[in-house]
């Protein structure tokens, strides 16, 4: 069973306002505003199985993961850059380090070459088949 548009709209739309509260509301330390992107990041992958994998995607939801992924990886990559400025990420209780930023944007960008990049679907189905055991639509 498909999932409808309207609650697929909703979900894109949470995650558009997530991403750009967080690409626009600068006035956060560097580690508040990685812990908001992260849940960004973290919402947009929810949505991304439910619109991408457990659904054939439509249109509109091949633009929005489009737009917003790639504004999720710029975002990070300012992060990123923050956090080497400052000579890596504060200490934190969460342990969240410089190299768990890296992993994430590297993933995003991996997503990115998925979904955007010149993979065919035969090789994106063969890549879901080994890692998820899943199939493309």
């Amino acid at each position: 069973m498909g999932m409808n548009t309207t609650a697929a709209t909703a979900k894109w739309n949470a995650v558009d306002f997530m991403v750009d509260f967080h690409t626009r509301e600068k006035r956060l330390g560097l580690l508040t505003q990685l812990l908001g992107w992260v849940a960004s990041v973290a919402l947009f992958r929810e949505t991304e199985t439910q619109t991408h994998y457990l659904n054939p995607p439509g249109s509109e939801d091949r633009r929005r993961h489009k737009t917003l992924l790639a504004a999720l990886i710029a975002e990070g990559q300012r992060l990123l850059q923050r956090a080497h400025d400052a000579g890596g990420l504060p200490k934190n209780l969460d342990g969240i380090k410089t190299a768990d930023l890296e992993a994430m944007v590297e993933e995003l960008r991996t997503t990115q070459l998925q979904w955007e990049g010149d993979m065919t679907p035969q090789r994106r189905g063969q890549i879901l088949r080994e890692l998820f055991d899943a199939e493309t639509r």
